[in-house]
């Protein structure tokens, strides 16, 4: 089995050891995993993960698997959290995108009407 985080993707490093007398020998660096089971209020089952302690605090910050899962683009997500994204949106649906935010032009053309109106209020 790989030794690789299901939610941050962090895998084994090579690196060098450097002794006193600067001789390299190869050495790997294991990511911290740890084999816990996050329950899925959506799905109603458990999922058993191999994960890093930085995905679990990742994890615990987003509120969960379910939100965290849901909160990020399956692209942005490794495999196996992607298919348990596409199992949760096969049951609820994918949710709604959010309206796009007012771009820098609109915004500056918004305050420009507001000064030119001003003017107009203040000439009367």
């Amino acid at each position: 089995m790989p030794r690789v985080c299901k939610v941050t993707g962090k895998k084994t490093q090579v690196g060098m050891n450097v002794s006193h007398s600067m001789r390299h020998t190869k050495r790997t660096f294991l990511p911290n995993l740890q084999k816990l089971k996050f329950h899925s209020d959506i799905l109603n089952r458990d999922f058993s993960l191999r994960i890093s302690t930085a995905g679990l605090r990742t994890l615990t910050k987003h509120g969960g698997l379910d939100a965290y899962v849901m909160s990020k683009s399956p692209s942005r997500l490794t495999p196996e959290m992607a298919a348990i994204k596409r199992a949760i949106n096969k049951k609820i649906g994918p949710a709604e995108k959010p309206a796009k935010k007012a771009t820098h032009k609109a915004n500056r053309s918004a305050r420009l009407v507001k000064k030119v109106e001003s003017r107009q209020a203040a000439t009367k």
